[in-house]
């Protein structure tokens, strides 16, 4: 289904309407295609089909033994994944009431429809040591057409819409020449709001409570996990939480945060 050029939505002189472009990416994503799609973390490169799904890899430059990423609605994360009622919990806090940003690891139903659908060969590269990786889809774009591809059945995978090892890329214009080509769709929802952390997004082992990737807004969730849950996560060196206190206790503002009286 690729072509030369991929067609990009909105079209000028429309502005985004979630449902309308929404709509349009599953048209292309049940057809066996790729779509280039906003996400808060950067644009990623999205595909329901083995065909699709090896294109992408083949535009990433992607090496053997890389994985690639299932991107999925909270109720898909708990249908395929196997975690005790306290984890899927903890899950469900910080990104369906906090609205944290959230790749999770574990364990997972082999013998789910959804999983068995699947090529060996897209099995192989969604899968890692019995352990199945979901980025919980956070924008109200993608979780759209999570919606969609629930009720069809299907499975999103992808990758963030990059040559392998080249960062994320947080505006169209700024995606390879050979990744932006493999695409049939481009959902260009303009510069993506995490820009400033130049990351991906967080990803943790829920199962074993470890962190795998500090991603953007990492901070933040490892907050909440410490307020709420008790557990302790690494500090991001690049993003520490206060700074040097007070002899009263609080925290000293820094120079550039300061009021000028």
């Amino acid at each position: 289904m690729a072509s030369k050029t991929p067609r990009v939505i909105p079209e000028p002189g429309m502005k985004p309407n979630l449902q309308r472009d929404a709509r349009e990416a599953f048209k292309v994503l049940k057809a066996g295609g790729i779509v280039i799609a906003p996400n808060d973390t950067g644009y990623i490169l999205i595909s329901c089909s083995a065909e699709g799904i090896e294109r992408a890899f083949i535009a990433k430059q992607r090496k053997p033994g890389h994985t690639l990423g299932i991107m999925a609605t909270y109720e898909t994360h708990e249908q395929l994944h196997i975690l005790p009622p306290e984890k899927f919990e903890m899950t469900r806090v910080l990104t369906q009431e906090m609205n944290s940003l959230l790749g999770v690891v574990a364990p997972y139903k082999k013998d789910h429809p959804r999983i068995t659908a699947l090529t060996p060969a897209t099995l192989d590269r969604t899968t890692k040591e019995g352990t199945l990786g979901i980025g919980i889809l956070e924008n109200p774009f993608m979780r759209e057409v999570g919606r969609l591809i629930d009720e069809d059945g299907r499975l999103i995978i992808g990758s963030s819409a990059n040559l392998t090892g080249q960062g994320q890329k947080f505006r169209v214009e700024d995606i390879e020449r050979e990744v932006y080509n493999s695409a049939d769709l481009v959902v260009d929802y303009g510069l993506q709001r995490y820009h400033r952390y130049r990351r991906g997004g967080t990803i943790i082992d829920v199962d074993n409570m470890r962190v795998i990737r500090m991603g953007a807004s990492y901070e933040v969730c490892r907050e909440r996990v410490r307020q709420w849950w008790g557990v302790e996560f690494p500090e991001d060196p690049e993003n520490p939480v206060g700074g040097p206190r007070s002899a009263n206790g609080l925290a000293t503002p820094s120079p550039q945060n300061a009021v000028l009286a």
